[in-house]
């Protein structure tokens, strides 16, 4: 059977993301939520915040242990289900420090123009001991083959920048983010409508051994605590005269000039 060469999306004219409206979007998405899902279990705490482009993803927050989830819009702030939606970018994030258990990045490094300004947004929203889901596309695979054709062509994909996963390990140590086991990457298909139909492959993790070329990617990461202690200031003491050697005078008479 012919495979057909990566075309343009059939929804460019529907309103919202013509990727997430695309047929090749919905299979992505029904394999994230499965992959997701027993990763955002262990979320906990008192507020979660999911940051990304695809609202019915965030739905998957409900399996968490954790009191508020809230949404962050970057175009515009409006209802979404269950969970309250606030308008903001991910650049500056419109919270105060330590405020979040958790934070959930669905495609949202994909969007803005320096990811490092917003991992480090995150870190700063993010309370010691928080999680931080990280979910997009790996630019180390035929997605990213695909990603590189958008550049040229109209596609779904050109408006993404793949962030590049060698880069991001580097990024997340310098903010205090540890890796939580490896990376999980998944998705071996070809990145056209219908890829998770057509084999087993495209439903693998990554096992040890095997090459990161899956077209998602998954990471875990926690922030540590600082352990970095102040130091107490020494009060002030009253200085005294060191002690000085000098040679023993055996007799008066040796003393004399």
């Amino acid at each position: 059977m012919a495979i057909e060469p990566p075309s343009p999306c059939e929804t460019d004219n529907v309103i919202g993301d013509p990727f997430w409206d695309s047929p090749l979007g919905l299979d992505v998405v029904s394999l994230e939520r499965s992959l997701m899902a027993p990763l955002i279990r262990r979320f906990h705490g008192d507020a979660v915040l999911w940051i990304g482009d695809h609202d019915e993803s965030a739905d998957t927050l409900q399996r968490c242990m954790v009191r508020n989830c809230v949404y962050l819009q970057q175009d515009q702030a409006g209802p979404h289900g269950e969970i309250p939606a606030l308008a903001g970018t991910l650049e500056d994030l419109p919270f105060r420090s330590k405020s979040f258990d958790g934070v959930v990045l669905h495609h949202a490094l994909e969007r803005v123009a320096d990811p490092r300004v917003a991992l480090r947004e995150v870190s700063r929203v993010l309370a010691p001991g928080g999680r931080v889901l990280i979910c997009g596309f790996n630019p180390l695979s035929m997605m990213g083959a695909r990603r590189l054709y958008g550049r040229w062509f109209s596609d779904c994909l050109s408006t993404q920048r793949l962030v590049n996963p060698l880069r991001l390990f580097d990024w997340l140590p310098l903010l205090g983010l540890e890796l939580q086991g490896r990376p999980l990457y998944s998705g071996y298909g070809l990145p056209l409508a219908g890829f998770l139909r057509r084999g087993s492959l495209e439903h693998m993790r990554v096992q040890p051994g095997m090459l990161p070329f899956g077209a998602l990617l998954l990471v875990d990461v926690v922030k540590q605590a600082s352990t970095m202690k102040p130091q107490r200031r020494l009060s002030k003491q009253k200085r005294h005269l060191a002690p000085v050697a000098y040679p023993r005078v055996a007799s008066w008479q040796r003393s004399k000039l």
